[in-house]
């Protein structure tokens, strides 16, 4: 073989190299013994060569074995029938997930949402009730409208509110919102046709429609174009949520502007939108929903707010703003002018401002105008307000005025003011927030929910207010028919509000009602509690 020949020339080269002078006296058997070692190495060096060789041709089979194995089996030719079938059943499924719904529930809220999340259904609920005692039992008649003898001011239990209803959105651009209202002292609320007497008391229409609208946002990004029912923002204390309100009713002063044209269910248009730092809104509006008046109302709410300062970490915020309402055709309250009569009745249509004293558990208005014959009428409003950390307070001003209809001579047209302060402070440390989209603030969230046995407590708040409405005009002139006298009310109110978690809330008010009509002043002190659930 090559390998030994060349062995055996390397073996004699070293033999013959030898020293020629070399004395063995054995070269036979050394070349025995070299010739034996040769024959093992070539021996040992084939081995190795057939091994490799060996291991060579196993690697080679394996990926041709496994390729083999991983063959897929002959698939059989689709047809075009079994092809389209294939493709419209892609097609179902495709839009079965499209169209599946999903189910999420936050604060006990839940809400029905498509895949896409472009189509929503929530269910809203707000149900407050509230019971009251007065320090009086009766109040002089003549000090809210002038008839002889005495009101009742009822110690007893009212459902402020019970509102049922859904909100969301629809194809992603739509919006919309239903709540109807059972609740009410006695089922008589802003809005609604009522008998209310000495004889008696309390007597109301029942439910009512809150609210009852559709919007469009799309294009018109960022603003809303809402039309239906509802209240519209009038001021800061109205645009405040029913279930955020530091106190259990609204400032007297907000709601005489909110209620000229603006309040729950009145049927309106227009816009609302925000940015970073402001807020604006304007609507055209009408009379209460189902209100039934023989000629409607017609008016303009606007508002507009800035909010300069908001720091998130501090809670830090700063709000101002400015609302008014233009009442250009007021509400008939007389009947027509008859067939063929060139007669003007002077009552056909009238404007009047009045209030219950921050409280619904009795339904007596102590500051009142009366019907006053109008062509038009007013309000306007600052606002102020501020927080940091767990610190609140806000304030506004308003003027009322009427444009009379006919008047005498020398009869001016009559104007009225009203004002707020008031103020909170989050004993447990909780912020109440600031939001742009209603440019108004919200009820603190616990930090923790109420378990005394984790030492949990809820959040607690102590809340203020003062509040000054005159509805007196010129009382001391005397022009026949030029003075107004519709009263001065000042309310002095404290509160205690508990909150165990995000959707219960408990309030614990007093106040003290000092009230000047007619020369016959009306005080006394009342105590409210509240217990509230919101979804």
């Amino acid at each position: 073989m090559k390998i030994r020949t060349i062995l055996l020339g390397a073996a004699a080269c070293a033999v013959f190299a030898a020293p020629a002078f070399a004395q063995s006296d054995t070269p036979k058997k050394h070349r025995e013994s070299v010739e034996s070692r040769l024959n093992k190495m070539e021996q040992v060096i084939e081995d190795q060569q057939a091994e490799i060789k060996a291991l060579k041709d196993e690697v080679a089979a394996k990926p041709a074995a496994a390729a083999v194995a991983e063959a897929p089996p002959p698939q059989p030719e689709v047809t075009g029938a079994q092809f389209e079938a294939l493709q419209n059943q892609v097609y179902e499924q495709a839009a079965a997930t499209r169209s599946a719904a999903t189910v999420t529930v936050k604060k006990l809220r839940p809400t029905i949402a498509s895949s896409d999340g472009k189509n929503t259904l929530s269910i809203r609920a707000d149900v407050m009730a509230d019971y009251a005692a007065y320090t009086k039992s009766a109040v002089p008649t003549a000090a809210f409208n002038g008839a002889n003898g005495e009101q009742q001011l009822r110690d007893g239990f009212n459902f402020r509110r019970a509102q049922f209803g859904i909100e969301g959105k629809i194809a992603g651009d739509f919006s919309y919102r239903f709540i109807y209202d059972f609740g009410g002292a006695g089922g008589n609320e802003t809005g609604q046709i009522n008998t209310v007497s000495p004889a008696t008391p309390n007597v109301g229409t029942g439910g009512r429609v809150k609210e009852m609208w559709v919007g469009y946002t799309g294009f018109l990004a960022p603003f809303t174009f809402k039309v239906g029912a509802g209240p519209w923002p009038a001021n800061l204390e109205d645009a405040t949520a029913s279930d955020d309100l530091l106190l259990d009713e609204r400032a007297s002063p907000a709601q005489l502007s909110r209620g000229l044209a603006a309040d729950d269910g009145r049927d309106g248009l227009g816009f609302i939108g925000n940015g970073d730092i402001w807020n604006f809104s304007t609507f055209l509006t009408g009379d209460s929903f189902g209100k039934g008046s023989l000629d409607g109302q017609g008016a303009v709410v606007s508002r507009a707010a800035v909010a300069p300062v908001q720091d998130s970490a501090t809670n830090f915020n700063v709000h101002l703003g400015a609302n008014a309402s233009y009442v250009f055709k007021p509400e008939q309250t007389a009947a027509a002018v008859p067939t063929g009569s060139s007669a003007f009745p002077a009552d056909l249509e009238n404007i009047s401002f009045s209030d219950r004293p921050e409280l619904r558990v009795t339904d007596i208005k102590l500051i009142n105008t009366g019907n006053i014959s109008a062509d038009s009428a007013y309000t306007a409003g600052l606002e102020f307000a501020m927080s940091y950390q767990a610190f609140q307070v806000q304030s506004e001003y308003f003027w009322y005025g009427v444009e009379r209809r006919n008047p005498a001579t020398d009869v001016r047209n009559p104007n009225f003011h009203g004002w707020y302060v008031e103020g909170s402070y989050v004993l447990t440390g909780e912020p109440r927030t600031y939001s742009m989209a209603s440019a108004s603030f919200t009820r603190p969230s616990p930090a923790a929910s109420f378990n005394p046995g984790a030492g949990n407590w809820g959040a607690w708040e102590l809340a203020a207010r003062y509040s000054n409405s005159d509805l007196n005009f010129d009382l001391d002139s005397a022009t026949t028919g030029e003075p107004v006298k519709g009263g001065e009310q000042n309310i002095w109110s404290a509160g205690l509000n508990f909150y165990p978690n995000d959707n219960v809330k408990f309030m614990f008010d007093w106040q003290d009602v000092s009230v000047v009509k007619a020369t016959i002043p009306t005080k006394y002190d009342d105590f409210i509690f509240r217990t509230q659930l919101t979804l």
